[in-house]
C-alpha cells in the first residue's frame, strides 16, 4: 500500500515538472531579432572624358634609308671630301680612291681601241675591192668590237674611283681615313671595305610586331602617335606604311612598318620608341572608377542610390584608361552611383551615405564610420 503511495506521488510530480516546462516553452517571447547595420557608402555620379581605343607597341628608331658606303676598286683612298654629321646630297663626290693604276689600264685600252677602229676601217675598204677575204674582215671587226669592250670597262673603272652618295642623308659613322687600303669586296664593316655609312633621317621608321589576335584591327587604324623616351615632352605623328601580311609561326606576330617625318631630325636612330595606334575615339564617355563596378554570374553591373536604397542596375564596360573605365551603355550620366562600399550593401537595401574617405583610406567607409 506503501509502495503504491510513493509511486503516485513520484507520478504527480512528474506531471507538475513537464507542465510547468510545456508553460514556459509556449509563453516564453520570442528573443528581438539582431537588427542589421545599414552600410555606410560612398557614392559620386559619373565623369565624362574622351576615350581613345588604341593598341600599344615598342620598338627601335630606325632610318627610312640607310647604306654603307664602298669602293668597287681596289686601291688607295686618295681623298675623302665628307666628314662623320655631315649632310650629303645625291651623286655627290665623297671620296677617291687613287686612279693611277686605273687611268693607266684605260689609257692602254683606249690606244687599243683605236688602232682597232682604224684597222677595222683600213680593212673593210680592201675588202670593198676584194683585196682581202672576208674572214680578214670579220677578224678586223670582232679585234675591234673586243678593243671597245675592254676601253669601255677601264673607263666604267676610273669612273667606280669616285665613290658618290647614293641619296640624301647624313654620314653617321667614317670607317677609313685618306692612305688607307680598300678593296672591292662589299662586305658591311669590313675593315678594308666599307668607308662610310650613310643614314636618310627626314623620315624615321618603327618596326613593331603586331600580335596575330590584333592583325585583323590594322587596317581600321585611324592614325598614329610615337614617343621617344630621350623627348618625353613631345609626341609625334606618325602613319602605318605597310606590313608584312603574313603572321611569323614562331612569335605568332606579324610585323608592320611605322613612319614618323623627321625634318628637323630630332629622332635619332638607335632611340627606343613606344608607338600608339588609334583605332577610334568615344568622345565625352561615360566612366567610372573600375573597382564601382562588379560582376557575377547575371552579368556586370553597379548599385545605384535611388531614396536611401541601392539598386541594381546592370551595364555594359569598355577600356579602361587614365584610371577610368568606360561605361558603354546602362548608365546616361546623371546617376549617383555608389563607388565605395558596393560590395557591402544588397539589391534593394537601405544604405547610409557618408563623405568619401580619405585618400590614404582606401578599403571602404566602414573603417571611418562609428
Amino acid at each position: 500500500m506503501k509502495k503504491n503511495v510513493k509511486y503516485a506521488l513520484l507520478g504527480a510530480v512528474a506531471l507538475v515538472v513537464i507542465a510547468f516546462v510545456l508553460y514556459k516553452i509556449f509563453t516564453a517571447k520570442p528573443a528581438p531579432a539582431k537588427k542589421q547595420p545599414i552600410p555606410p557608402v560612398v557614392v559620386a555620379k559619373p565623369e565624362r572624358m574622351d576615350i581613345k581605343y588604341t593598341l600599344e607597341y615598342n620598338g627601335d628608331v630606325l632610318p627610312i634609308l640607310q647604306a654603307n658606303v664602298f669602293s668597287r676598286v681596289s686601291g688607295l683612298i686618295d681623298q675623302l671630301y665628307t666628314d662623320m654629321g655631315k649632310r650629303v646630297r645625291p651623286g655627290q663626290l665623297i671620296a677617291l680612291i687613287d686612279t693611277s693604276a686605273a687611268y693607266q689600264a684605260e689609257m692602254q685600252s683606249a690606244a687599243i681601241y683605236y688602232n682597232a677602229k682604224a684597222s677595222e676601217a683600213r680593212t673593210r675598204g680592201l675588202a670593198a675591192k676584194n683585196l682581202v677575204s672576208q674572214q680578214d674582215l670579220d677578224n678586223a671587226v670582232a679585234a675591234l668590237r673586243s678593243a671597245q669592250a675592254a676601253y669601255e670597262a677601264n673607263r666604267v673603272l676610273l669612273d667606280y674611283a669616285k665613290i658618290r652618295a647614293p641619296f640624301q642623308g647624313v654620314v653617321t659613322k667614317w670607317w677609313l681615313d685618306p692612305g688607307s687600303v680598300v678593296t672591292s669586296n662589299p662586305i658591311v664593316g669590313n675593315s678594308n671595305s666599307t668607308i662610310f655609312t650613310i643614314m636618310d633621317l627626314d623620315t624615321v621608321k618603327i618596326d613593331v610586331n603586331v600580335l596575330d589576335k590584333d592583325v585583323a584591327k590594322i587596317p581600321g587604324v585611324k592614325y598614329a602617335t610615337a614617343t621617344v623616351d630621350v623627348i618625353p615632352d613631345r609626341t609625334f605623328r606618325a602613319v602605318v606604311s605597310r606590313s608584312a601580311e603574313a603572321v611569323t609561326t614562331t612569335t605568332r606576330t606579324m610585323p608592320v612598318e611605322i613612319l614618323i617625318p623627321n625634318k628637323d631630325e630630332a629622332i635619332k636612330p638607335g632611340e627606343f620608341a613606344r608607338v600608339t595606334l588609334v583605332l577610334g575615339e568615344n568622345p565625352q564617355a561615360i566612366t567610372l572608377p573600375p573597382e564601382a563596378v562588379l560582376r557575377d554570374n547575371a552579368g556586370t553591373y553597379v548599385y545605384i542610390l535611388q531614396d536611401s536604397v541601392a539598386k541594381r542596375r546592370s551595364v555594359q564596360t569598355g577600356v579602361i584608361q587614365n584610371g577610368r573605365l568606360e561605361i558603354t551603355s546602362g548608365l546616361d550620366g546623371t546617376e549617383d552611383v555608389i563607388v565605395v562600399g558596393q560590395t557591402f550593401v544588397h539589391p534593394n537595401g537601405k544604405v547610409m551615405v557618408v563623405k568619401n574617405p580619405a585618400p590614404s583610406d582606401t578599403s571602404h567607409p566602414y573603417s571611418s564610420a562609428n
